[in-house]
C-alpha cells in the first residue's frame, strides 16, 4: 500500500468522524440545554466558592447557610437579569417543555434541582463584577458600614456636647450670664443634631458633616465669648478649653484620626463577623440593643465560617492601598473579582473533563447505534477504491466550501454542518450502518465469533473516543492532511536558467 492510498484511507477516516462528530455536538448540546447543565455547574461551583471546597459539606448548619446565601444570590434582581428568556409563544412553549424535560431527568435519578421549586434554570454565566456586587448587597456590607459610621457619629456628638456642657458647667459665671450660655448651648445641641440627621439620611458625607459641626462649634464658642470676656477669668478659661475642643475637628492631623474612628475599616467589620457573637459589641463599640448590632447578627447567621475567613483576608488586602472606606470597598469589591474569576477559572476545567467523559460516552453510544467500527472502516476504505475515491472528493469539496473560514467559528462548523448534510443526502456510501455487509461475516460467526466480537468492540471504543474530540477538531485536521496532499501533488517549478 503506497503513501498516496494511506493519504486517502486517513482522509476518508476523517471526514467519517466529522460527519459523526457534528451528530454527537449537536445530541451533547441539545442535553446540556435540556438538563441544564452548565447552569447547574456554575450554581453548585459558587457553592463550592461559599463552603471554601468540600469543608462546607461536613456540618449540616454550615451546608444549610451555604444553600440559603446561594439561594439569596440567585434571588438577587442583578443575577435574575442575566437569566432573561426569549419572548413569544414558540419561545416559551420550548422553554416550558424543557422545563419539563428537566423535572422528569430530575425525578427519575432522584436529584433535586438546584435552582429550588420556584425556578427550573439559571443563568449559565455570571460576570465576576456582577457576582462581587451581588454578594456585598446580599451581605449588607456596605450598609453595615454606613450604619457603624451613623451611630459612631451619634456617639461622637454626645460626647463633644457632654464635654462642652462640663465645660460650660465649670465656669464661675454670673446668674445673668448662665441663661444666656445656656441658650446658646442648646442652640449648638440642636444645630449638631441636624448634622447628625442629615449625614444619616445620607445628605452630606462624613467629612462634610464634621466641617459643618466645626463651623457651627465656632459659631458657639464666638457668640458665648461675648458674655464672657477675654479679661476674666472665666472667659480665658474657656476660650483654653474651647480651643482644644476645636482642634479636634480643624487639625489636619487630629481630623485624620478621626475619621478613622468614625470609619469603620473592612477588616475591622470582617473580624467582627469572623469572630464569635459575643465579640460583637466589643469590637464596634456598639450596644446589644441598637438596630445596628441587630444588622451584625443578621450577617453572622447567614455566613459560613469559610466565607467569613475568605473575606476578612480578602479584606485585608483591599486595606493595603489605604483611602478612606469608600475607597476600600472599591478595591474590596475588584478583589471579590478576582477571587471570583479563579475559582470560575478551576470550576471551567472540571466542568471541561466532565464533559469530555459524557463526550465519549456519548460518542460509543453514537458509535455502536452507527456501528462505526473504526477497524471495519479502515479495511472497507483500503478495500474499495471506489468509496475511497467517492469519500475523497466530498472531503475536497467540503474543505474548498470553507476555506476562508476558521474552523473554530460557530459559523463555521454551521457551514460544514450544511455541507456534510448535503454530501450525506446524496447517499454517500460511508461505511457504516448494520447491513451484512457491514457486520460480521458468515466465516466470523462461525470460526472466530468471539474474537470478531472483541475487534468490533475495540473498533466502537475507538470510533467513540474519536468522536468525543469534537467537530472543530476533525475540520481543522481534515484540512491540514488535504493541504499537505495537495502541496504534494503540485509539479516543482523549472529552475531559473
Amino acid at each position: 500500500m503506497n503513501l498516496p492510498v494511506i493519504i486517502d484511507i486517513i482522509i476518508g477516516l476523517v471526514f467519517i468522524y466529522l460527519t459523526l462528530s457534528l451528530l454527537a455536538s449537536e445530541i451533547q448540546e441539545l442535553i446540556t440545554t435540556v438538563w441544564q447543565w452548565r447552569a447547574e455547574h456554575l450554581k453548585k461551583s459558587i457553592e463550592v466558592l461559599i463552603s471554601g471546597g468540600s469543608e462546607g459539606a461536613k456540618d449540616p448548619l454550615q451546608f444549610k447557610r451555604v444553600g440559603q446565601l446561594a439561594h439569596s444570590i440567585y434571588a438577587n434582581p442583578m443575577i435574575k437579569d442575566l437569566n432573561q428568556g426569549a419572548k413569544g409563544l414558540l419561545s416559551e412553549g420550548f422553554r416550558s417543555v424543557t422545563h419539563r424535560m428537566g423535572d422528569l431527568y430530575h425525578g427519575v435519578t432522584g436529584t433535586k434541582n438546584v435552582f429550588g421549586n420556584k425556578s427550573s434554570s439559571g443563568p449559565s454565566y455570571i460576570p465576576a463584577e456582577c457576582f462581587s456586587a451581588t454578594l456585598l448587597e446580599t451581605l449588607k456590607v456596605s450598609s453595615l458600614l454606613s450604619s457603624i459610621s451613623k451611630t459612631r457619629l451619634e456617639r461622637f456628638k454626645h460626647l463633644q456636647l457632654a464635654q462642652i456642657q462640663q465645660i460650660g458647667e465649670n465656669l464661675s459665671l454670673p446668674d445673668a450670664t448662665k441663661p444666656i450660655i445656656e441658650q446658646e448651648f442648646r442652640w449648638l445641641t440642636a444645630e449638631l443634631n441636624r448634622v447628625v440627621e442629615d449625614y444619616q439620611n445620607n445628605l452630606a458625607s462624613l467629612s462634610n458633616s464634621l466641617d459643618r459641626m466645626s463651623e457651627k462649634l465656632g459659631f458657639y464658642i464666638k457668640d458665648s465669648q461675648v458674655y464672657l470676656p477675654e479679661t476674666e477669668l472665666a472667659g480665658r478659661e474657656f476660650q483654653r478649653q474651647m480651643a482644644f475642643v476645636k482642634a479636634r475637628f480643624d487639625s489636619k492631623i487630629e481630623r485624620v484620626a478621626l475619621l478613622g474612628q468614625l470609619q469603620p475599616s473592612l477588616s475591622n467589620l470582617l473580624n467582627t463577623v469572623k469572630k464569635s457573637q459575643d465579640s460583637v459589641g466589643e469590637i464596634m463599640e456598639i450596644q446589644e440593643e441598637s438596630p445596628i448590632y441587630q444588622q451584625i447578627q443578621e450577617t453572622l447567621d447567614s455566613m459560613p465560617e469559610s466565607l467569613k475567613r475568605s473575606l476578612y483576608l480578602l479584606a485585608q488586602r483591599a486595606e493595603k492601598g489605604g483611602g478612606d472606606t469608600q475607597e476600600q470597598l472599591q478595591r474590596f469589591q475588584k478583589e471579590i473579582e478576582i477571587w471570583f474569576d479563579q475559582s470560575m477559572e478551576r470550576a471551567s476545567g472540571v466542568y471541561k473533563r466532565n464533559a469530555r467523559g459524557v463526550a465519549i460516552l456519548l460518542g460509543t453510544t453514537i458509535a455502536v447505534a452507527a456501528n462505526a467500527d473504526t477497524i471495519h472502516i479502515i479495511n472497507r476504505l483500503s478495500k474499495d477504491s471506489m468509496l475511497r475515491a467517492t469519500v475523497n472528493l466530498y472531503a475536497e469539496q467540503l474543505v474548498a466550501n470553507n476555506a476562508k473560514t476558521k474552523s473554530n467559528n460557530s459559523t463555521s462548523l454551521e457551514q460544514v454542518q450544511e455541507d456534510v448534510g448535503r454530501a450525506l443526502d446524496n447517499n454517500v456510501p460511508l461505511p457504516l450502518g448494520w447491513s451484512e455487509q457491514n457486520w460480521l461475516s458468515k466465516k466470523d460467526k462461525q470460526e472466530k465469533l468471539w474474537p470478531a466480537l472483541m475487534e468490533k468492540l475495540f473498533g466502537w471504543i475507538l470510533s467513540g473516543v474519536a468522536i468525543s474530540m469534537g467537530a472543530g477538531f476533525w475540520f481543522e485536521a481534515l484540512n491540514q492532511i488535504i493541504n499537505i496532499r495537495n502541496a504534494g501533488k503540485k509539479p516543482p517549478s523549472s529552475p531559473e536558467s
